[in-house]
């Protein structure tokens, strides 16, 4: 072969490459460049975030019994008490004054009590028990005389006239022994609602006497257990009604969080999740516990409606004090080994999701079933294989069906 005409296919074969490069390119610009990513086994977390409110559990809240004043504070909020140390004084001048009158109230009813249970007054009695005596007496020896007159009558030994007369006095003497009788029989059932009436006025007394002795107890208030004072709203010269709470104390060491969830993520929380919280008084630090009490009815919140779920926090120290708003997330769901998928790559509505398989360079639409979710990923529990790829959305609208250049990422 010449030279001139190895020159001739030399280029001739070169015209081809290019041909057939332009033809590739030509066909590459129209097939768009999607990103997939490959289906992995891995663990998988799904948590609800909100906010919540920290309270002790067993909170010893001591309240004023009666309407007075604060003599004296001898703690300070936040700080560590003993059992039965003094935390606050109250004035108690007004009521054992009060306690004083009912005593002596308590003294009157039982001396009335004495008296009735004796039958009446003592002077009352006695006299009218020598009246009585004294009747008594009288009767006998006019209704001797009437029958020693009779008999001298009989023997016209005296007239008639002094048996009348003797007669008259007896019936006015056993007169006067009815009345006496029946004013001791009044007076007897006098005494019998006196007596009643003692008794219930002595039972009065002494339930008044022991409700102000544990009014006058109350306004020394002294810690129920060793704790922490978390709220002392008072000061020495404050004034309070009954009912106000003075101080309060509880055992930090484990307190509660009530965690307002949402009405839609209350179907997915159950006792005994694992619960993180954080506190913006003390960033970077977290306290752990689990659910323990899951509410029965659902309540207005601002413009939310949720649940108040109980959770069980170990406070560490009572470094998480009580009253404090929180943040609060609840791992409601967890796989340690699962088909996983990021949550960009799965289209559709709740009970249709789908993906994008890529096989062959083209994409598939792949019905899946996905399980819980993470903030970032699904789980998938039907429709895919781990190591297959998937596409993830970006400029191209996918389609079913569609070829594609595939760029995997990690």
């Amino acid at each position: 072969m010449t030279a001139r005409r190895r020159r001739w296919v030399v280029l001739g074969i070169a015209a081809v490459a290019v041909a057939l490069l332009l033809v590739w390119l030509n066909g590459r610009g129209d097939t768009p460049t999607v990103t997939v990513t490959r289906v992995t086994r891995q663990a998988i977390e799904s948590w609800i975030s909100t906010n919540g409110k920290v309270e002790p559990i067993h909170p010893h809240i001591l309240r004023a019994r009666l309407d007075t004043f604060v003599l004296q504070v001898a703690v300070i909020a936040s700080q560590q008490v003993k059992r039965e140390q003094l935390l606050v004084q109250l004035d108690a001048t007004g009521i054992e004054a009060q306690l004083a009158a009912a005593r002596q109230s308590l003294l009157t009813a039982r001396r009335q009590l004495q008296y009735a249970e004796a039958g009446g007054p003592p002077v009352e009695l006695a006299q009218l028990q020598s009246e009585l005596t004294k009747t008594q007496a009288q009767q006998a020896s006019l209704s001797a005389q009437q029958k020693a007159l009779e008999t001298l009558v009989a023997e016209h030994a005296a007239t008639p006239s002094e048996l009348r007369q003797i007669q008259l006095q007896l019936k006015q003497t056993e007169a006067q022994l009815d009345y006496l009788q029946q004013k001791k029989r009044d007076l007897a059932q006098q005494a019998h609602f006196d007596a009643r009436q003692a008794r219930l006025l002595i039972a009065q007394a002494q339930a008044q006497i022991k409700d102000l002795s544990e009014k006058v107890a109350s306004t020394r208030m002294v810690a129920p257990i060793d704790g922490t004072v978390y709220s002392l709203p008072v000061k020495v010269g404050d004034f309070v009604r009954t009912g106000d709470p003075v101080v309060s104390v509880a055992d930090l060491r484990h307190v509660r969080v009530l965690a307002y969830v949402d009405e839609a993520d209350l179907g997915s929380v159950s006792p005994n999740q694992p619960v993180q919280v954080q506190w913006d008084g003390l960033p970077g630090e977290t306290w752990t516990g689990v659910t323990t009490e899951i509410p029965k009815q659902v309540v207005p919140y601002g413009p939310r409606r949720v649940g108040d779920v109980l959770c069980s926090i170990n406070s560490y120290q009572g470094r998480l004090l009580p009253n404090t708003n929180v943040d609060v997330r609840i791992r409601v769901g967890r796989s340690a080994s699962a088909l996983v998928i990021p949550r960009a790559a799965v289209q559709g509505q709740i009970n249709d999701h789908y993906v994008f398989l890529v096989r062959g360079g083209r994409l598939r639409r792949q019905p899946i079933k996905v399980g819980i979710a993470s903030t970032s990923e699904f789980q998938v529990l039907e429709g895919l294989k781990a190591g297959e790829r998937v596409a993830l959305p970006g400029a191209t609208l996918l389609k079913g069906g569609m070829q594609v250049h595939p760029v995997e990422v990690q």
